[in-house]
């Protein structure tokens, strides 16, 4: 009867002014759970569970309600008079009373354990700080693609994209800069902008001009480079602000190695890889195909250049982003939620601030119903080692303005799959990991410098990744079904 109702022992035959007050709580408590479950959509509950002062909230009543539940058991089997009753009786009513102790406590347990995760994640991930005010009526973020592992020069971006959304719309859209971009501009009125007028080249060395020598750049020279976000953070956040003309808001940077893992604990993302791409150096391949990849293979779709080009690689890197936009559904996190937070707290750093998450819900849920449409700046649209940045802010106002989607402009790509987010990576076998063989899959500042401009197209404008530059919807050239 207690596991059933609550209380409903104590007023049949013990204390009845308990056993009312805990049938009342337990009829609350149902009470309750339906009106949210009516009531409250899946977007108010994510605004919840942003909140750190209620993740505290609902942990702390969590193991009060289950401590309270296994005190009205405890009770009812007191209640049972288990003095009156021989041995083996008695040991059959505590082993049985234990094991539903343990039954109606669980999803108390489980729950608090979900809420303390969900409360480290906000609190040791985003920082406390100001919100940041949309330009233009777009949100803009940073996504880098860090790549720190040990032999590396510092922290380089492997990957360089700019999410933006429309903030009132929810359009989304996804711009993508070449890594060996050369003479970056900054921000104007910045002090790095007064260092470099003619754009940067770092120390001087040719390998230094590169955009994604800008983070170690800044490390070096915090400062130029003042900030919350830290110099390497806001060198890059400059760099891309003075070279698209667009204000960015907020950085994520996520070590390459975290990428993998954070893949994994989402239970994979599922692409058709278009290709035959090499994995490792001992003949293996990752086969062409639609097809479910773990956190090592989808790394290495992401990051392989053997016979392809850099340009390759971003389009490949673009397909992936559209793929977590998809598959990163409310149900999906939920259900490997444990695993997600481990994988987020150790390898994603960020600043945006926690008191920005409810809004960012909010334009989240909006952009994942609407087309991602995407920006590439690869040859021929542009020469990374000479590139046009009058042409390269033109496009980029162009799409943001709305004048570069499919219903704005006629002849562009479409495409139907959903897409998202809102207001807002060796050894060998190891794509992760540093590697010297000729066909590793990385962005590592251990390469030489001209091999780093990827001299196929860098130079001469012609790149492989059969792009014009011309903004079309991911789902059009990425398949996820």
């Amino acid at each position: 009867m207690s596991v059933v109702a609550p209380g409903s022992a104590q007023l049949l035959r013990g204390n009845r002014r308990f056993g009312k007050i805990a049938l009342s709580v337990w009829g609350a408590l149902i009470l309750i759970v339906l009106l949210v479950a009516w009531r409250t959509s899946t977007n108010d509950l994510a605004k919840l569970a942003v909140q750190p002062w209620i993740l505290t909230t609902v942990r702390l009543l969590a193991f009060v309600l289950a401590l309270a539940w296994i005190a009205v058991l405890v009770d009812a089997w007191r209640l049972g008079h288990p003095p009156g009753l021989n041995r083996k009786h008695r040991l059959v009513m505590v082993g049985a009373t234990i094991g539903l102790a343990v039954i109606v406590s669980t999803p108390f347990v489980v729950a608090a354990r979900y809420a303390e995760a969900a409360h480290d994640l906000v609190v040791r991930m985003f920082p406390s700080g100001e919100v940041a005010a949309a330009s233009n009526g777009r949100l803009n973020i940073l996504l880098l693609g860090a790549d720190s592992g040990d032999g590396r020069d510092g922290t380089r971006p492997d990957s360089i994209h700019v999410a933006s959304v429309d903030v009132l719309t929810g359009e989304p859209a996804l711009i993508s800069l070449p890594r060996n971009l050369e003479r970056a501009r900054f921000a104007s009125g910045t002090p790095a902008a007064a260092q470099f007028p003619q754009g940067f080249t770092g120390d001087g060395d040719r390998s230094e001009y590169l955009l994604n020598a800008t983070w170690t750049y800044g490390e070096a020279n915090p400062e130029l480079f003042e900030g919350e976000s830290g110099p390497g953070p806001t060198a890059v956040k400059q760099a891309v602000e003075g070279t698209l003309g667009i204000k960015i808001h907020y950085y994520v940077a996520v070590d390459l190695m975290g990428f993998r893992e954070l893949i994994d604990a989402l239970g994979g993302v599922t692409l058709n890889v278009n290709e035959e791409l090499p994995i490792g150096d001992k003949g293996r391949v990752l086969e062409p195909g639609l097809q479910t990849l773990d956190g090592y293979h989808a790394l290495w779709y992401a990051r392989s250049r053997e016979s392809t080009s850099d340009y390759d690689r971003m389009a490949r890197q673009r397909c992936v982003l559209g793929a977590l936009f998809t598959e990163a559904d409310p149900r999906t996190v939920l259900m490997n939620f444990l695993d997600v937070a481990d994988a987020s707290v150790e390898t994603v750093s960020t600043d945006i601030p926690r008191q920005d998450l409810s809004n960012l819900v909010d334009l989240a849920f909006e952009a994942k119903d609407q087309e991602l449409m995407s920006l590439q700046f690869v040859p021929p649209l542009i020469v990374p080692a000479d590139p046009d940045f009058a042409l390269m802010a033109d496009q980029t106002a162009e799409l943001l303005s709305g004048a570069g989607r499919p219903d704005a402009t006629a002849g562009q790509a479409t495409g139907s799959d959903d897409a998202g987010d809102e207001h807002v990576a060796a050894s060998d076998d190891d794509p992760g990991s540093d590697s010297t063989a000729s066909n590793e899959p990385s962005g590592g500042s251990s390469e030489p410098a001209d091999e780093q401009r990827d001299e196929t197209a860098g130079e001469s404008g012609e790149g492989e990744a059969g792009e014009s530059g011309e903004p079309v919807g991911v789902s059009s050239v990425c398949s996820y079904e």
